[in-house]
């Protein structure tokens, strides 16, 4: 992409944008009519906040979309954002999570039990969730024989599966309505068409309002931040395929504009979606650059000669498993027989610092 290309990424916030700049919250603002964004705040970490929307009803009704991280905090910081636009939670009606991550369903059980709220999510996204907290999933043995499949030294599994026991637990939320891809959600004078966006997570959606030109895109396409992918996907599948064929997806949104689950609202999606889409095919290309040198050489080969921010040998933990998994899905696409259209139709990848 060239550096005019990049340039018509741009915010349509910019409260939104110095409070990213800032690390701070952004304050609730109107997005367009009857569309309200406020901030749910995350513990520390590189983002401070997800975004969150709010719906509102021709009857004082509201919907609210990814409301967060389940914690005291989020849960003062959103009563107090509501206050702001004359709500409280006693009027919530409906809930959409667009992927089951902590930052954005997190808090929608507890919200659900003391509003009778409904909770909506893609049907791809609670089986992927019902596999996140299956015991298959989870499964040690299973876990060493992978590490075996991928190659990995005897002296780094030990490291690998003490991380592996560290995962992250998730909540297996039942959802009380789940859409597929095309279907529409009306809420009130808000018809919301569902495009499920796999490649974040296996079945993340987002949510098109052709009359308010607005694209909802969760953590599918963010402004600046590569988020990452397959994070929750179900076995068998191709993430890192589905995340490029999703991409290709919203280009017919061009025009409209990006409300993305952190940093701030932006144009241009089609430049952001081919920058995001050469940002990470540029591991794919190295591996196929590889492939005449190591052959049938195991996962772990490959990964250890691919760029990673910090570099291969800080790499640990988590993050090993992280660079392990992703090197995975590059080979994978690498041998597919797709990688040359990809390739083609991205060149020249930015070298842009992994998030």
């Amino acid at each position: 992409m060239s550096s005019n290309d990049a340039n018509q990424i741009r915010p349509t916030s910019p409260s939104q944008y110095a409070a990213v700049v800032e690390r701070r919250l952004p304050v609730p603002e109107l997005v367009a009519d009857r569309v309200w964004a406020i901030a749910a705040p995350m513990p520390a970490g590189k983002l401070t906040h997800t975004l969150s929307y709010v719906l509102l009803d021709d009857d004082g009704h509201f919907h609210i979309i990814d409301p967060g991280w389940d914690s005291t905090e989020n849960l003062a910081s959103l009563h107090e954002s509501l206050m702001h636009i004359g709500l409280d939670f006693t009027n919530l009606t409906t809930i959409i999570a667009t992927h089951h991550h902590p930052d954005h369903l997190g808090i929608a059980e507890r919200l659900r039990r003391e509003t009778h709220a409904r909770l909506i999510m893609s049907r791809a996204e609670s089986a992927v969730l019902k596999h996140q907290v299956s015991r298959v999933f989870r499964d040690a043995t299973t876990y060493a024989k992978r590490l075996e499949g991928w190659g990995v030294p005897q002296a780094r599994r030990t490291e690998l599966l003490s991380s592996f026991a560290r995962l992250p637990d998730f909540t297996d939320v039942a959802p009380d309505a789940v859409v597929d891809d095309g279907d529409e959600i009306v809420l009130g004078s808000h018809r919301l068409r569902v495009l499920v966006s796999p490649g974040h997570t296996g079945g993340h959606l987002c949510l098109i309002d052709d009359e308010r030109a607005l694209l909802y895109s969760g953590d599918h396409v963010l402004p600046q931040v590569y988020g990452g992918i397959g994070l929750g996907a179900m076995p068998g599948s191709s993430p890192l395929e589905d995340y490029i064929t999703s991409l290709e997806a919203l280009e017919a949104y061009h025009d409209y504009q990006a409300l993305p689950g952190h940093e701030y609202r932006f144009a241009g999606i089609r430049e952001r979606t081919h920058q995001i889409a050469a940002h990470h095919l540029r591991r794919t290309r190295a591996i196929v650059a590889l492939a005449d040198e190591l052959g049938d050489a195991p996962i772990w080969e490959f990964a250890k000669r691919l760029p990673w921010t910090g570099g291969w040998e800080d790499l640990g933990g988590f993050f090993l498993h992280s660079a392990l998994v992703q090197t995975e899905m590059h080979y994978a696409l690498s041998q597919s027989g797709n990688a040359a259209a990809a390739l083609e139709r991205y060149p020249d990848p930015e070298y842009c610092e992994t998030t």
